[in-house]
């Protein structure tokens, strides 16, 4: 049966046969001579990396599946960025297709899209960071990926799964809606994993970069029904993850690290929220924003430098201000006590400046003596 998602996919695609690796036509033995790899390895370690590692990482899938209690297709990859690239490589076709955002957000969409000709249709999240559900829905008619990123980065706002319903009730048929879900172990209850059965064309996209702290590692994840993958796994490289980096994201799955990621997720939130409390006492701060992730928005007041503060006493921060949605705007990461102990001292220093020059440039009044 022939579904909208096998209309998406350009014939270059459909008619592609995959990379036939040696580890993928696989096979029964107990020795392994059919891919040029030294029999012995030359230097022993814990593990020996003379052999090529699974064509698939069906091991760290199924331990991944196991962590978000879900059956859907589950896909490591190398990032959550090579996922984006992945599904846009997959699903459009170069000077064709389009993608769709909802600016301010993650700024690889567009990047993969350009690197591929591909246009990028935007529906600007509204004043509050919303989504402008009906015009996502309008514009979803022209574009083969919807990209949203929940929580989003940069403005830190999780999607309401009421919005995200009615985002996929309107683009069924239509277009896959991709949900970046980088940051949900700081909000996990709004993960949209659950709803991939009853909408085929939804994927979400994970990584293990944030909450388990793994960016070195380059390990995220693709969920989704069968259908999209079969498509997905055509355009995967041979041997996308080392061995090396399989046995540490392994280890980081299971059940005594997940507590570890967890109890250590729920120590950062409450510092998170601590530091976004402390910021609302400074006069040149405008507004500290909502966060469900482990970083903090600020809009400072015009005329202020927050970031260039900060990075005079060696701290540095993202400025936001390229993005016409967030003049003004600095985000902080949450790193240890002691570093966010570092950023309130630097803006209380610079508080105490402003006050001290708004003082010395006061009107100073002397008595008459005539009038004594």
């Amino acid at each position: 049966m022939t579904s909208f998602i096998d209309n998406l996919v350009p014939q270059a695609v459909k008619k592609l046969i995959p990379y036939q690796s040696a580890r993928r036509i696989g096979g029964d033995g107990r020795v392994w001579l059919n891919a040029n790899e030294l029999e012995s390895a030359l230097f022993q370690n814990e593990t020996s990396y003379n052999r090529y590692p699974d064509f698939f990482p069906q091991d760290i899938a199924k331990a991944y599946q196991a962590y978000c209690g879900t059956d859907a297709e589950t896909l490591a990859v190398r990032g959550a960025d090579e996922a984006i690239d992945l599904l846009i490589r997959t699903f459009c076709k170069p000077a064709s297709d389009n993608i769709l955002i909802c600016s301010p957000t993650y700024a690889m969409y567009e990047f993969c899209a350009d690197a591929l000709a591909i246009e990028t249709l935007d529906s600007p999240l509204q004043e509050d960071f919303s989504l402008d559900v009906a015009d996502i829905v309008k514009k979803a008619d022209r574009a083969n990926i919807v990209f949203l990123c929940s929580p989003n980065n940069p403005t830190g706002n999780v999607i309401p799964k009421s919005d995200l319903i009615q985002v996929l009730e309107g683009t069924e048929g239509k277009s896959l809606v991709v949900v970046d879900e980088a940051y949900i172990e700081f909000e996990p209850q709004t993960s949209a994993v659950s709803l991939i059965e009853r909408y085929p064309h939804l994927v979400v996209i994970r990584t293990l970069s944030k909450a388990f702290g793994l960016a070195a590692v380059r390990c995220g994840f693709i969920l989704a029904s069968k259908n999209v993958m079969q498509y997905v796994a055509k355009l995967i490289p041979p041997y996308p993850m080392p061995d090396c980096s399989s046995q540490i994201v392994l280890e980081a799955l299971s059940a005594e690290r997940i507590l570890v990621m967890s109890d250590a997720t729920s120590k950062l939130v409450e510092l998170r929220d601590r530091f976004a409390d402390e910021l609302t006492q400074f006069d040149f701060i405008e507004h500290v924003y909502p966060s469900s992730t482990n970083f903090i928005l600020l809009r400072q007041k015009p005329g202020h430098e927050v970031f260039s503060v900060l990075a005079k006493d060696g701290i540095v921060t993202r400025n936001q201000n390229h993005e016409p949605a967030l003049r003004n705007c600095v985000r902080i990461t949450i790193g240890s006590p002691e570093s966010m102990t570092e950023v309130i001292a630097s803006l209380a220093s610079y508080q105490a400046q402003l006050q001290q020059k708004q003082q010395s440039q006061e009107p100073q009044f002397q008595l008459d003596k005539n009038h004594i």
